[in-house]
């Protein structure tokens, strides 16, 4: 929002560079500069597995603190996306007309930011949840590997390479329903964001 406040002043040429720097960066390689800075330098934070290597029994705190990194690189793989959504829709909602009334009227500042620009703004990004879930499936094999993280993506690639049928379509089944679920909260999301949108279509 406040990148799309000054098109191409410093923040925003900072911020949509680094955005398309992480767009670009393969998720396997986001996962691997995870694993050297956090567990190899740092040694804060686990490089993959479930559990520890010595653990006995499986351990929801065990579970949380080798789940951080993997879910972080994913995360970290599609929020440029939604950074340059949000960007482009609040800039051209700033001149829209409701905005400039907005301003006309003598509204601050910030609230024409948050009440309006970014209301508006957000909608094409609510519309990008459903259509980025495929790809997160797709990511979250290659972090999966790398993370020796035992997923369904990890599980769907074992299914076909060894010939198991019915795994593998109930693994599809899973996948399909995912994407379907995605798309139909984008759909709600949407239509709770913007009041010109009913659900009695």
């Amino acid at each position: 929002m406040l990148a799309a406040r000054r098109p191409g002043g410093p923040l925003d040429r900072v911020a949509g560079a680094l955005a398309y720097t992480l767009e670009a960066a393969p998720a396997y390689w986001l996962g691997l500069l995870a694993v050297w800075l956090f567990s190899v330098r740092l040694g804060v934070l686990p490089s993959g597995g479930l559990t520890d290597a010595a653990a006995t029994a499986v351990t929801p705190g065990q579970v949380a603190s080798h789940l951080v990194l993997p879910a972080l690189v994913l995360g970290i793989s599609q929020l440029p996306w939604f950074f340059l959504y949000v960007r482009q829709g609040v800039a051209d909602a700033l001149d829209e007309d409701p905005v400039r009334g907005a301003r006309a009227r003598g509204l601050s500042q910030r609230r024409v930011l948050l009440g309006h620009a970014l209301r508006s703004g957000m909608l094409p990004m609510l519309t990008l949840i459903g259509s980025r879930v495929p790809e997160l499936i797709t990511g979250a094999l290659l972090v999966e590997t790398v993370f020796s993280w035992p997923g369904i993506a990890a599980a769907t690639v074992q299914a076909a390479t060894s010939v198991d049928f019915p795994l593998l379509a109930a693994l599809t089944v899973l996948a399909t329903a995912a994407v379907l679920a995605g798309n139909l909260l984008s759909d709600l999301l949407y239509g709770l964001a913007d009041p010109r949108v009913g659900f009695d279509g």
